[in-house]
């Protein structure tokens, strides 16, 4: 078993990358490998490829990028995981910094206006506390909602909260600058990666058939099958978490064989108390050929 989608501290998770690979190593599903994509950082990756050489356990880097929305073509929130990428790559990371920059000055506005406009107890040096890593996400502000605004958010699922402060939500704010999904796939190219089509049933979008067959013409040479999607929104605690486990692999499965693209998968673990543990997506070793 391999788990290709991992988040560390670095961005919205919360273990370090060295604990990362420690739960790994422990874990009784023996894991052979794992790769490190977070959001928008690769300052996490020395760490982890530094502890990963120490064991036995293969330790591939990633990047999770997150791309500018493109409402013409239905691309709202579209993820791109580039995994074996060189991060010394300097393209790489000057992009990363300006597309850092620009993720942080945009939380610091949805904090501002969740405070003066909707009257939500929320302060941004709060949220970067909590973050802690240099990556700031809509996880870190909606644990401030809920630990400060209990009155306000008790009607509210995690899910509506997310939304509301997500692309086209009512406190949403346009990043000054974001990779679009070409840009996204051409610079993990450029520095070697893979580019990969993340969780692909996630997205609410009227064909998810047009929806790969747009990221193929922009360049994708992969995409994720395996996902736990029945423990991840919009499916979980809903009637059809059971049907998206069963159905949505097997369909991406299929049209990764029509489009000749590289298989992949992973957990997506943050940590914590989410539901979701390290090697849930059942990513089979097959797929490790591929990556290194």
């Amino acid at each position: 078993m391999i788990d290709l989608h991992i988040h560390s501290n670095f961005s919205d998770g919360l273990d370090t990358p060295s604990q990362l690979i420690e739960r790994t190593l422990i874990s009784n599903k023996m894991i052979k490998a794992i790769a490190l994509t977070d959001h928008d950082t690769i300052e996490g990756l020395a760490e982890f490829l530094s502890i990963g050489e120490k064991t036995n356990l293969i330790t591939i880097p990633g990047i999770e990028i997150s791309t500018k929305d493109d409402l013409e073509r239905n691309l709202k929130d579209v993820h791109i995981v580039g995994l074996n990428i060189d991060h010394e790559s300097i393209e790489l990371n000057n992009a990363l910094r300006a597309q850092l920059k620009s993720r942080i000055d945009q939380k610091k506005k949805i904090c501002k206006r969740l405070r003066d406009e909707f009257g939500f107890n929320i302060d941004f040096q709060e949220v970067k506390s909590i973050a802690g890593g240099s990556s700031i996400g809509r996880p870190h502000i909606v644990k401030v909602l809920l630990k400060n605004n209990p009155d306000m958010t008790n009607n509210r699922s995690v899910n509506d909260l997310f939304k509301m402060i997500g692309a086209g939500g009512k406190a949403h704010v346009i990043r000054d600058f974001e990779l679009s999904l070409e840009e996204s796939i051409q610079l993990i190219d450029s520095s070697g990666g893979i580019p990969i089509l993340a969780h692909p049933g996630i997205y609410e979008v009227e064909s998810r058939s047009k929806l790969v067959e747009i990221c193929v013409q922009a360049g994708i040479r992969g995409i994720e099958i395996e996902y736990p999607y029945e423990k991840s929104n919009p499916f979980v605690n809903t009637e059809k978490a059971s049907w998206a486990c069963e159905n949505l692999p097997k369909y991406f499965s299929n049209i990764a064989e029509k489009y000749n693209l590289i298989k992949s998968g992973g957990s997506d673990y943050h940590g914590g108390n989410k539901i979701v543990q390290i090697g849930d997506a059942d990513v089979p070793d097959a797929y490790l050929k591929q990556f290194i």
